[in-house]
């Protein structure tokens, strides 16, 4: 009895000891980047948990925007992140990784079902004109449409808001990472990712924390579940990559 009583302690402990390392973890470590950066990019890895996700971030041309997405990928069609990173690094295009990885674009547009607006309301209308259900269909997004909605999906998912609440939040051309650090912020009560003391700064100094301390963070609501055929997505104008190849690759970045 006495065995099994310090055999749990030591579990307790143990878990205990977990859980603060994936506090204090950073998966952008050794990364300049701004404090709100580095705490959404975490606030993705723990969303989405993708492997090795410090290593697939340094791997990333473009970080802060490729890791999103590659993680919500690997999320939504079970294969590597690594696989679809590869495609990236290969020229494809955000909307031509989704159709070979299988994974059907209505995932970007949970909790929207009315027209929200700009900057994504291009792309809901692309997607409601263009949304066929059931098919396997190449839909023609541009690069940041689908960066832009996988951040929204992202945060709407993590701290259970509305991805309405989440647009809302960006008017005066505020961006998500912003709404995701403050959130983290006020939900964790201290100023950086990395364990220290409130309102420490980033690496790079006091860079965001005037414009931080001028956003008030709406309230959220309860996190809605979408229709499937929902929101935005600008028409891609990505260019093709070796023209009178079948593959169906673009230019990467648009």
């Amino acid at each position: 009895m006495r065995r099994s009583l310090v055999g749990a302690a030591l579990l307790l402990l143990l878990g205990a000891g977990i859980a603060h390392a994936e506090v204090a973890f950073d998966v952008a470590v050794g990364m300049n980047l701004n404090e709100d950066t580095r705490i959404f990019l975490n606030v993705t890895n723990q969303t989405w948990r993708p492997p090795v996700a410090t290593t697939l971030i340094q791997g990333c041309a473009d970080p802060e925007e490729d890791f999103p997405v590659i993680a919500f990928l690997a999320y939504h069609s079970h294969r590597s992140p690594t696989f679809i990173l590869n495609l990236r690094r290969e020229g494809y295009t955000w909307a031509d990784v989704f159709f070979q990885v299988n994974v059907n674009p209505s995932v970007l547009f949970v909790g929207i079902e009315r027209d929200p607006g700009p900057p994504y309301g291009k792309a809901w209308g692309y997607w409601r004109k263009h949304y066929r259900p059931g098919a396997r269909v190449r839909y023609r997004f541009a690069d940041r449409d689908v960066e832009d909605l996988v951040k929204v999906q992202t945060i709407s998912r993590h701290f259970g808001a509305t991805p309405f609440s989440v647009i809302e939040a960006q008017h005066g051309g505020r961006r998500p990472e912003m709404y995701a650090a403050q959130r983290w912020r006020q939900k964790n009560g201290r100023a950086t990712w990395v364990n220290g003391p409130p309102h420490a700064s980033g690496p790079k100094g006091n860079q965001d924390r005037s414009e931080e301390r001028e956003f008030r963070v709406p309230e959220a609501g309860s996190h809605a579940g979408g229709s499937g055929k929902e929101t935005h997505a600008s028409e891609s104008a990505a260019k093709k990559k070796g023209q009178g190849k079948d593959h169906g690759k673009g230019n990467g970045k648009n």
